[in-house]
């Protein structure tokens, strides 16, 4: 065993045929490890941003990127390997090649869906001139966009992507989380600060008063899942949402009372501000800060920026799934999966993981393009004067609810993981669970509806409503 999680113990042991060397450990690591993150993560992450394009687009009513294709990269390979033959036949290889259909086909659809822009911003990005402003903290100017990746990418390492691939286990990993995270935070201050731009210092302060802010309620939210499971450990919360029979999700923590949907809403809505998506964008509000934090930025170190922005959005959406979604459970036949050779279930769970990711991550762009950015002041109210508020009324509506269980029975083991206790809800409690905050909450929205009316005052000015 070495200590380096199931799944660099057992392909390591698989690799040496018995006790593993330092060769076959390496080797686990980098198939465990690594190869998740630059197949997986980084692919996901810089195709993000073609896919959000492509989505404006279709908010817009527009086509969106659609005219870089990849025949100049192809014509670039062909060039390559034909270097020795004249131009011309190089131009007709090139011609004939595109002219078979299943190539011709590919390239139309390849342009339609802009996967050629890719390219091109990579290529973009890659022969910009990297600058350092005159004046600017160079050290700090330049180390701030690996740290910003770091803190994006590390968060990964303790997420079950399945019951078998677990790059990290611990027993804290839920802490390991939002620590790591908060990395970003200092990358954000170490741009503004070391730009030596007052606009870019100002996006800064506006950066970590943001992040700061919504760390709260992220970590009140995370904290009643930990109250509600037992454990910090991600994958145990993943085992923690095991239900027998055919519908598996009504063992996730989503369906387990209103007071853990109240905190899946705190956490997403507190993630989308971790993010700075509109509408909290405040910190790089092109009408007001010039870009903020990343104004003296170009080239590679630009888009390290971008990167880990899009890669925070994945992870936000691995830990909804995770943390409330039953993780890389199917929501239906979950212990039927369980029966299939372990490589399939592997590949089947990661999937199921992905999908969920992705929902979250598309509903991610959709509310981008949708709703206006707030106001300083107004990001900050929500922060500290609604979901906190909310994610603190949730943990005492779970901590009632576990002293209303009288205890705790014996959960049901899941795979590799043992059984842990669960409280003990039988089903007239967990009914009165739903049905008391639901009756509360409808009389608290009539009372209010009452005082102040149907809609905002506000609203029925813009509207023209009574005029």
């Amino acid at each position: 065993m070495t200590g380096l999680g199931h799944a660099v113990d057992t392909l390591a042991a698989w690799l040496a045929g018995g006790p593993p060397g330092w060769f076959a450990v390496t080797l686990a690591v980098l198939a465990v490890w690594v190869a998740p993150l630059l197949l997986l993560v980084f692919p996901v992450a810089a195709f993000g941003q073609i896919l959000e394009r492509k989505i404006a687009a279709a908010i817009q009513r527009r086509k969106g990127p659609n005219s870089a294709g990849l025949d100049g990269p192809l014509r670039l390979v062909f060039r390559a390997v034909l270097c020795l033959l004249p131009r011309e036949r190089q131009d007709r290889a090139f011609a004939a090649f595109c002219n078979l259909v299943p190539v011709r086909t590919a390239l139309l659809w390849s342009r339609r869906l802009g996967l050629g822009q890719f390219v091109a911003d990579g290529i973009k990005m890659l022969g910009k001139e990297d600058i350092v402003p005159r004046g600017a903290d160079g050290a700090v100017f330049r180390f701030a966009p690996y740290l910003a990746l770091v803190g994006a990418f590390l968060p990964w390492c303790v997420l079950p992507f399945a019951q078998h691939l677990v790059m990290l286990e611990t027993e804290v990993s839920a802490l390991f989380v939002l620590a790591t995270s908060g990395l970003v935070v200092v990358a954000l201050k170490m741009a503004g600060w070391g730009s030596g731009n007052k606009w870019s210092l100002l996006g800064g302060m506006r950066a970590v008063a943001q992040l700061v802010s919504y760390e709260v309620p992220i970590g009140l939210a995370v904290g009643g899942v930990v109250l509600w499971c037992g454990t910090m450990d991600l994958h145990a919360i993943v085992g923690q949402q095991y239900a027998p029979g055919v519908f598996t999700l009504l063992g996730w923590n989503v369906c387990q009372g209103p007071f853990l949907l109240l905190l899946l809403l705190v956490f997403f809505v507190a993630g989308l501000a971790e993010c700075q998506r509109s509408p909290f964008d405040m910190a790089e509000a092109e009408s007001e800060l010039v870009s903020g934090f990343n104004t003296e930025y170009s080239g590679l170190r630009w888009g390290m920026f971008a990167l880990a922005e899009y890669t925070e959005m994945l992870l936000i959406g691995a830990l909804v799934a995770t943390l409330f979604l039953g993780g890389y459970q199917s929501p239906i036949g979950e212990q039927w999966l369980l029966l299939l050779p372990t490589w399939l279930e592997t590949l089947l769970h990661a999937l199921i993981l992905g999908a969920k990711t992705l929902v979250v991550f598309l509903l991610m762009m959709w509310i981008r393009w949708t709703l206006p950015r707030f106001r300083v002041d107004q990001v900050m109210r929500l922060a500290w004067l609604v979901l906190v508020p909310l994610a603190l009324l949730s943990l005492l509506g779970i901590a009632v609810t576990l002293l209303v269980a009288g205890g705790t029975t014996e959960g049901m083991a899941y795979g590799r993981l043992a059984a842990r206790p669960r409280p003990d809800l039988s089903w007239l409690p967990w009914l009165l669970l739903w049905i008391v905050p639901v009756l509360a909450a409808v009389v608290l929205v009539r009372a209010a509806n009452a005082r102040y009316g149907g809609r905002h005052p506000a609203l029925r000015r813009l509207t023209g409503e009574g005029a």
